[in-house]
C-alpha cells in the first residue's frame, strides 16, 4: 500500500508547561536558576528585585506589572540573537554541557553551572509572563517575551507567540529578565516570608567568601535582604577546625584544636583545668598527648599560630579506599579535586561566655543551628543535600563518652567546581546528586573524613581524661602501678584508725572537764577571800599539778590528730583516683556490653540453626527415600535433594567450629598440638575461601611441635577473627585488581604463632592503635575484632602484636601471638 506521508512525533506545547512545573521543586530554586544564568554570563553580580505590589515600571516593558513581578539584572556579556534562539528558544540545548565536556571556559574563565538546557523552563514557577532585555558583546540589543499561558492553548510549539524587537545600544552590556503576574505573591510577602527567604537564599548562595566570586543583591518591596555571611571572626569561635583537600589522587585532612576545647563544663572541673592545663599553656598536656600510643596516627604537633593549641593531619589515596568504585572503562571512578572546611562549635554556657561576637546566648545558638550541617557548593551555589547527608548523627549518641562531630554543632562546606567535578552530576530537579560510581567514591572520601574526625575527637577526649587522672595520682602521691584493690585497702586502713582517735579524745575530754572544774573552784575561792590561807595554797598547787600533765597530753593529742588529718587529706586524693578509675571501668563495661550482646545473639542463633539443620536433614532424607521407592528418573530433583543433604552436612561442620566458642564450654581447657588444630581449620576455611580465590598455607616444624593447653573455642575465635580480617582485605585487593589471588599464611614457630597475608597490609593511620576498641579502617568496621582478640589472649596470659617487618608497600602486615604462658611441655 502506498504511503503519502512519513509518520513522525510531535510535542504538544503543554508538555513544556508541565516540564517547568515538575523540574523545579520550589520558587526559590527557580529564582536561583536565573541567578546562575548571570554567573554563566561572566557577570560580577546579579540584582534581584521582587515587587509584590506591581509598582515598578520599566521603559519599553511588554507586560503590565499588575500582579507583581520579579526582575533579575546583571552586568554580564549579554546575548546575541543567536544566543536567544539557541539558548532560550531551543529547549534542552546543551551548549553549556558541551563546553564543560571540552574542558573549556567562558571568556571570563568560568565553567558554566547549567548543563541540561532545562532550567529556563522552571521560570514559569515564578509567574505567567516573561520578557528579557539584553545588550550583547556585538553591540546589538534585543527585547523579547512571551506568556507561559500560550503553551496551554497553542496547537503546536511554533504557534506560541514570541515577541521580539531590537533595542538602541547604550554601551552597557548585560541582561535584565522580568517575570510578571506572580503565581505565589504571598510567598514573597510579610516579615515571616522575608526571614524565610533570607534563610533559604543564605543556604543556596555560599555564605563563605573564600568560595564565592559573585555577589547577589536581593530587594523585596524596597527592603534589602541581609544574606548570612560566615566571617572569619565567627569561625574563630569554634574550638576545632578541619580542612579537607582532595587533589585528585590523595585526600589530606588537616585539623586544629584550641586548648579550651578540653575545658570541662562543670565549674569545679574547669578550675582544675585552669591549674593543670592552662597554667603552662598546655605544655604538660601536649607532652602527655605525644606520649600516647595512638598519637603517631595523627601526626600531632604544636600549632604555629594562636589561638590554636595543636595541629594534626592524615592522608590516604583514593586507590587504597575500602570498596572503591570503578567506572565503566574499569578505571577508578575519580570524582575530581575538591576542598572543604568544617568547624565544630561548642554550644555550652561556658563557651558562650568565652566569645565576644554574640551578645545573647540564644542568638549564638540560633546562628549555629541555622547554618549547621556540611553543605556542598559548586562554584558558590549550593547543591541541595539532606541536612545530615554524611550521617554524623548515626555515629552520635547522647552518652558522655562520645566525642565526635555532632550534626547540630557543625558548620562547614565542600567546594566543588563545574570544571573539576563534571562527573558529579546533579539530578534534573536540582535536589541532589545522581547515583554513580563517581558520586559513591566522593562519598567514600568524605566517609574517610568522618571516620578520621571521630577517631581524633575520641583520642583527644580520652587523652584529656587520662591526663587528668594521672595528675590526680601525682597530686595524691600514688604509684600508678597500684591496683584499684590496693587503693581501696589503703583507704579502708586510713579510715579504720578514726575510732581509736575518737576513744583517745573521749578520755582526754573527761580529764579536761575535771581539770577545768577544779580550776574554776580555786578561782572562785581566790576571788571571794582576802587572805591566802595554806589550805587555799594547797588547792591551787593541786589544780596546777593536774593541769600541767593535761597540757602535755593535749599537745601530744593535737600532734597525733594533725598527723592523722594530714593522712586523711591524702585519702581525699585517693578517693578522686578511685573515682577516676571506676569511671574508666564503667566506660570499658559500656564497650563490652555491645560485644556481649553479639555473643548472646550468636549463641541463640547457633541453637536455632542446629534445629533447622536437623529438621532439614530429616525431611530431605525422607524425600530422598520416597523418590527412590518410586523409582523416579527425574535427575534434577534427585540432584537437588543430594545438594540439600550435602549443604546440611557443610552447615553442621561450620557450626561445629562455633560450638567450642559458646558460653557453656568456655572454661574447658584442652591439651593439643596446635598443628593438628590448624590442619582442621585450614580445611574448614579453604571450603569458603577457595571461592574467592584465596588459599591457606600452614608452615610448621615437625621436629619442634607446639603443644599448648588452652580453651580450644577461645583460640578458634582468635584465629577466626584474624582470618576474617585477612579475607576481607584480600577480597578488596582482588576486586581492585591489585592482586589476582591471595594467600593467608599460618606459621607455627615455638613458642610463637604468626599469621599474615599477601594483601596491602595494615593502614599506617591505625597501626599504632590497632588493638584499641573502635579502631578500624574498614568502611563499615566496628573496630572490635582485634580488641577482643587481645582481651581473650590477656585472659590466658598470652599477648599479640605486629612484627616490625614491612611489606613491599612499606606497611606492617604480620601478626605474632606469644603462647609461652600456655605451653604444655608434658603433653
Amino acid at each position: 500500500m502506498a504511503q503519502d506521508n512519513q509518520l513522525h512525533f510531535e510535542v504538544h506545547p503543554s508538555v513544556v508547561y508541565q516540564l517547568g512545573e515538575s523540574l523545579i521543586s520550589n520558587p526559590i530554586q527557580a529564582l536561583i536558576e536565573l541567578v546562575k544564568n548571570s554567573y554563566d554570563a561572566d557577570a560580577s553580580y546579579a540584582k534581584v528585585t521582587i515587587d509584590t505590589h506591581g509598582i515598578a515600571n520599566v521603559d519599553g516593558e511588554m507586560f503590565s506589572p499588575e500582579g507583581g513581578r520579579i526582575m533579575v539584572e546583571d552586568n554580564g556579556v549579554g546575548m546575541t540573537l543567536t544566543d536567544i534562539k539557541n539558548g532560550w528558544l531551543t529547549i534542552s540545548n546543551r551548549k553549556k554541557q558541551e563546553l564543560k565536556r571540552a574542558k573549556k571556559t567562558t571568556p571570563g574563565g568560568r565553567t558554566p553551572l547549567g548543563d541540561k538546557g532545562l532550567g529556563r523552563l522552571g521560570v514559569q514557577r515564578l509567574g505567567e509572563k516573561f520578557e528579557l532585555f539584553t545588550e550583547g558583546k556585538d553591540g546589538s540589543g534585543y527585547h523579547f517575551g512571551f506568556s507561559w499561558l500560550a503553551f496551554e492553548t497553542a496547537p503546536k510549539l511554533e504557534g506560541v507567540d514570541v515577541h521580539l524587537r531590537t533595542l538602541d545600544c547604550t554601551g552597557k552590556k548585560g541582561t535584565k529578565i522580568i517575570v510578571s503576574g506572580l503565581k505565589e505573591r504571598d510567598f514573597w510577602r510579610g516579615q515571616g516570608a522575608l526571614k524565610h527567604l533570607e534563610q533559604e537564599l543564605s543556604q543556596v548562595i555560599s555564605p563563605y567568601r573564600e568560595i564565592r566570586n559573585f555577589m547577589v543583591l536581593v530587594l523585596v518591596d524596597g527592603k534589602k535582604l541581609e544574606l548570612v555571611d560566615v566571617s572569619e571572626r565567627i569561625r574563630n569561635i569554634a574550638p576545632v577546625r578541619y580542612k579537607i583537600n582532595f587533589d585528585g589522587a590523595e585526600i589530606t585532612i588537616e585539623g586544629r584544636v584550641r586548648l579550651d576545647h578540653f575545658r570541662p563544663a562543670n565549674a569545679k572541673e574547669a578550675e582544675q583545668f585552669a591549674l593543670i592545663a592552662e597554667s603552662d599553656n598546655g605544655d604538660a598536656f601536649f607532652d602527655f598527648l605525644q606520649s600516647q600510643l595512638g598519637a603517631p596516627a595523627f601526626n600531632l604537633r604544636r600549632a604555629k599560630s594562636t589561638p590554636w593549641f595543636a595541629e594534626f593531619s592524615w592522608t590516604k589515596s583514593l586507590a587504597n579506599l575500602d570498596k572503591v568504585q570503578r567506572a565503566s572503562n574499569d578505571d577508578i571512578a575519580n570524582p575530581g579535586p575538591f576542598r572543604g572546611e568544617v568547624d565544630s562549635f561548642d554550644l555550652s554556657d561556658m563557651a558562650f561566655r568565652g566569645q565576644s561576637v554574640f551578645d545573647k546566648r540564644q542568638e549564638y545558638r540560633q546562628y549555629v543551628k541555622d547554618l549547621s550541617g556540611i553543605r556542598v557548593y559548586r562554584d558558590g551555589f549550593a547543591i541541595k543535600v539532606d541536612h545530615d547527608w554524611l550521617k554524623l548523627s548515626a555515629q552520635w549518641t547522647s552518652a558522655t563518652s562520645y566525642y565526635g562531630l555532632k550534626p547540630d554543632n557543625t558548620i562547614g562546606y565542600i567546594a566543588l567546581s563545574a570544571r573539576d567535578n563534571i562527573e558529579l552530576e546533579e539530578t534534573t530537579d536540582r535536589e541532589g546528586f545522581k547515583e554513580s560510581p563517581h558520586y559513591r567514591n566522593f562519598l567514600l572520601l568524605l566517609q574517610e573524613f568522618k571516620t578520621f574526625t571521630t577517631r581524633a575527637h575520641d583520642f583527644f577526649g580520652r587523652s584529656w581524661i587520662d591526663f587528668r587522672k594521672k595528675r590526680n595520682e601525682i597530686a595524691a602521691q600514688i604509684d600508678s602501678r597500684k591496683t584499684t584493690e590496693d587503693l581501696s585497702k589503703a583507704l579502708t586502713k586510713g579510715l579504720a584508725e578514726a575510732p581509736q582517735h575518737r576513744k583517745k579524745i573521749d578520755v582526754f575530754k573527761a580529764r579536761l572537764t575535771k581539770g577545768v572544774s577544779a580550776s574554776k573552784e580555786v578561782v572562785e575561792c581566790v576571788q571571794t577571800t582576802h587572805e591566802l590561807t595554806p589550805e587555799l595554797r594547797q588547792k591551787m598547787a593541786d589544780a596546777m599539778s593536774e593541769l600541767e600533765p593535761l597540757l602535755i597530753d593535749a599537745n601530744k593529742a593535737i600532734e597525733q590528730l594533725s598527723k592523722y588529718l594530714d593522712a586523711l587529706s591524702s585519702l581525699q586524693g585517693l578517693g578522686q583516683v578511685l573515682e577516676d578509675r571506676i569511671d574508666g571501668l564503667r566506660r570499658q563495661m559500656d564497650y563490652m556490653y555491645e560485644t556481649v550482646g553479639l555473643g548472646l545473639t550468636a549463641e541463640a542463633l547457633s541453637h536455632e540453626v542446629y534445629n533447622v539443620a536437623d529438621q532439614l536433614a530429616v525431611r530431605a532424607k525422607s524425600a530422598q527415600t520416597r523418590l527412590r521407592n518410586k523409582s523416579t528418573t527425574e535427575r534434577p530433583i534427585l540432584a537437588f535433594v543430594e545438594y540439600v543433604l550435602s549443604a546440611v552436612m557443610a552447615l553442621r561442620k561450620q557450626m561445629s567450629f562455633l560450638s567450642p566458642a559458646l558460653r557453656h564450654v568456655r572454661e574447658q581447657r584442652h591439651s593439643f598440638d596446635i598443628a593438628d588444630l590448624f590442619s582442621e581449620l585450614a580445611e574448614f576455611y579453604q571450603t569458603r575461601l577457595s571461592r574467592a580465590n584465596i588459599a591457606i598455607r600452614v608452615i610448621s616444624d615437625a621436629d619442634s611441635p607446639l603443644n599448648i593447653r588452652i580453651n580450644k573455642g577461645k583460640l578458634t575465635q582468635i584465629i577466626d577473627n584474624l582470618v576474617l580480617n585477612s579475607e576481607y582485605w584480600l577480597k578488596e585487593d582482588i576486586a581492585q585488581e591489585r592482586l589476582k589471588s591471595g594467600t593467608i599464611t599460618f606459621e607455627i614457630s615455638r613458642p610463637f604463632l604468626r599469621i599474615w597475608d599477601d594483601g596491602c597490609g595494615v593502614d599506617p593511620s591505625v597501626e599504632h592503635a590497632l588493638f584499641e576498641p573502635f579502631v578500624s579502617s574498614k568502611k563499615e568496621g566496628r573496630g572490635l575484632g582485634l580488641f577482643i582478640i587481645k582481651q581473650l589472649l590477656d585472659s590466658e596470659g598470652c599477648s599479640i602484636g605486629l612484627v616490625p617487618e614491612r611489606n613491599s608497600q612499606k606497611r606492617l602486615f604480620k601478626f605474632q601471638i606469644d603462647l609461652r604462658s600456655v605451653l604444655n611441655d608434658d603433653y
